[in-house]
């Protein structure tokens, strides 16, 4: 298992902070409202970095949920669905371990929700956001629908804390992106009562929720699922506790694109070929799920998707298969994902589209996200039907 080391983030500079501030639109913040800047602050940190999923009551898994980190319960004391599940770190039932850490997620809570809003966001949906760093609050319920976009603007310990007054939601098939050298580390969500999230939703960051956390088929986290008080439920999903502390000399991978043909009739099939590009002299692991949703009317022919990325090996498991398919919609890598050293490697799949159009496929700037940075351009390709 892989060592993580989470950095602790810094004070931005009252200065930096309010340039970056001033580049949110309108839409960033609701109508005549101004902002009122607080930097955003990681709370203080302890044993409960080690857990990737963490509960008060219970923790629940069906299906073949993969989680990288330590998985807990306290003050409760049951644990079900593993196996099923694997959990690459240490299972803590209601142990000194558990307990600890508990005690820690609730400073880290307390922390959280006394932080000052840089913005307040009630009443409006995060999904097609690009939110620079800062306290974004919510006085009751919080949702996203679709992509949430998150840019440090180059800052490598910037900050982002979202407080919901109670509930998190987010849609089937959302997502939170990272840009500009934006870290999963470094990103906080405070949930007054419980938190949900939607079917094949692709989730960045820490919650820290005082009731209960669900994930639904096929979400995947990367970041931790802290619960204080009650259940963790989970379904096939991916949780994995990121890898945060990017070598200073580390070249930050690159993501490539193809499909061959690049022209076909409705109906036929192409190849989609995904390449991973490494050019340090040391692996690149994942720290996180690489998906690719594939334009609306294209789909993978099933049992076609092969990968050449070499597999992260897991103390006490069977190899994972390294890759995975949320649907016929949707191609990815998992956590356990490694790019060999100055080198590359493929996920490729076969896909096909019965109406004809020009389908744009994309993955965006930190999509991938390894130990050694992430992508900082995307990887397009277009599939031409006749």
């Amino acid at each position: 298992m892989r060592v993580t080391k989470m950095r602790f983030a810094m004070l931005l500079p009252a200065v930096l902070a309010s340039v970056l501030l001033a580049g949110c639109g309108a839409g960033d913040e609701p109508a005549g409202q101004g902002n009122t800047f607080s930097a955003a602050a990681a709370p203080p940190q302890g044993t409960e970095q080690s857990f990737a999923v963490l509960g008060g009551s219970t923790v629940t898994n069906t299906g073949s949920s993969v989680i990288t980190g330590n998985l807990g319960v306290s003050p409760g004391t049951a644990i079900t669905g593993f196996p099923p599940g694997i959990v690459t770190g240490v299972i803590h039932s209601a142990d000194a371990v558990a307990l600890q850490a508990q005690t820690d997620t609730t400073a880290a809570y307390i922390d959280l929700e006394s932080q000052p809003c840089t913005t307040d966001l009630t009443g409006q949906d995060l999904g097609g956001k690009t939110l620079v760093p800062g306290v974004y609050c919510y006085s009751s319920s919080s949702q996203l629908t679709g992509a949430l976009t998150l840019d440090a603007g180059g800052v490598s310990n910037a900050v982002w804390v979202f407080k919901a007054g109670s509930t998190l939601t987010t849609a089937v098939n959302s997502s939170v992106l990272l840009i500009n050298g934006a870290n999963p580390c470094n990103v906080y969500w405070q949930v007054g009562s419980s938190a949900t999230l939607g079917t094949t939703t692709a989730f960045v960051g820490n919650i820290f929720a005082l009731t209960s956390i669900t994930l639904n088929n096929g979400a995947s986290v990367s970041g931790r699922v802290l619960a204080r008080n009650g259940a963790v439920t989970l379904d096939n999903n991916t949780i994995t506790v990121p890898v945060c502390d990017v070598p200073p000399t580390s070249v930050p991978p690159t993501l490539g694109k193809t499909f061959s043909p690049g022209t076909i009739n409705a109906g036929e099939v192409s190849t989609l070929t995904i390449t991973l590009s490494n050019a340090n002299g040391t692996p690149a692991n994942l720290s996180g799920p690489l998906i690719d949703t594939l334009p609306a009317g294209m789909f993978v022919v099933a049992g076609s998707v092969s990968t050449t990325c070499i597999e992260t090996p897991v103390a006490g498991a069977s190899l994972l298969s390294g890759w995975f398919i949320v649907d016929t919609g949707k191609v990815g890598l998992t956590a356990e994902g490694l790019i060999p050293a100055n080198g590359s490697c493929t996920v490729t799949a076969q896909v096909t589209a019965p109406v004809a159009g020009s389908y744009v496929n994309t993955l965006p700037a930190g999509a991938l996200q390894t130990d050694q940075g992430n992508n900082a351009n995307p990887a397009t390709a277009t599939l031409t039907v006749n």
